[in-house]
C-alpha cells in the first residue's frame, strides 16, 4: 500500500495543489462475482468507506482512507489530516468530523481547522457563524471530486480481496488526479 500512497501523492504534485483541503467521506459497493461465491467466502460487508482529503484550488486527491468496517469519521479524519499536515494551511470538514480533540491537533500542527460544530448548545451557534465561509463553502470539492469518480469508474470496487479493492481506489484515485493535471 506505501508504494500505491506514494504514486497518489506524486500524482497530487503535478496538479499544483493550493493550501486549503476538504475532507469527506463516502461509500463504495463491493460487487462480487456471484452470490455463491459471497456466501462461501462468508463475505458479509457490502460497501467500503473512504475517506478523501481534497485540495480545493485543483480538485486533486491529497491522501486516501479506505475501510470495510465503517469507522467513524473523526476517527478516519484524524488519521487523514494529521498524516497531511504539512501540505495544507487550513482544512473544511462537514458535522460528521465534530470532535474538540482533531481540532486542538490540527492547531497545534499549524492547521486552522474549519469543521462545523454540532448544534448542543447556543454558543456552538457562535462557533459556526466564525467561520470562514468562502473557506468553508469549498467543502463541496471533495463531494463533486467522489461524484465524478463514481460516474467516471463506477460507484463499486471489483477485486475479491479487500487489500485488493484497497489498492483500486487509490489507484483509482491516482488516476483521476492525472486526469485533472490533464486537463490544466
Amino acid at each position: 500500500m506505501s508504494v500505491w500512497r506514494g504514486f497518489l501523492r506524486e500524482s497530487a504534485t503535478i496538479c499544483d495543489p493550493g493550501s486549503h483541503g476538504a475532507i469527506d467521506a463516502t461509500f463504495f459497493d463491493r460487487e462480487t462475482a456471484s452470490r455463491h461465491y459471497q456466501h462461501r467466502s462468508d463475505r458479509h460487508i457490502r460497501t467500503l468507506k473512504t475517506t478523501a482529503l481534497v485540495d480545493t484550488d485543483s480538485c486533486a486527491i491529497l491522501d486516501l482512507h479506505c475501510s470495510a468496517h465503517w469507522p467513524h469519521d473523526t476517527q478516519t479524519g484524524r488519521r487523514v489530516a494529521l498524516r497531511n499536515t504539512n501540505k495544507i494551511e487550513s482544512l473544511a470538514g462537514d458535522k460528521g468530523y465534530d470532535d474538540q480533540s482533531l481540532r486542538d491537533a490540527l492547531r497545534s500542527e499549524g492547521v486552522r481547522p474549519l469543521l462545523r460544530h454540532r448544534l448542543f448548545a447556543t454558543y456552538d451557534h457562535a462557533h459556526n457563524a466564525r467561520l470562514d465561509s468562502e473557506l468553508y463553502g469549498q467543502r463541496w470539492m471533495a463531494e463533486t471530486v467522489f461524484s465524478a469518480i463514481k460516474r467516471r469508474f463506477g460507484p463499486a470496487v471489483h477485486p475479491r480481496a479487500w487489500y485488493r479493492e484497497f489498492r483500486e481506489l487509490v489507484v483509482t484515485a491516482a488516476v483521476y488526479n492525472l486526469e485533472q493535471a490533464l486537463k490544466q
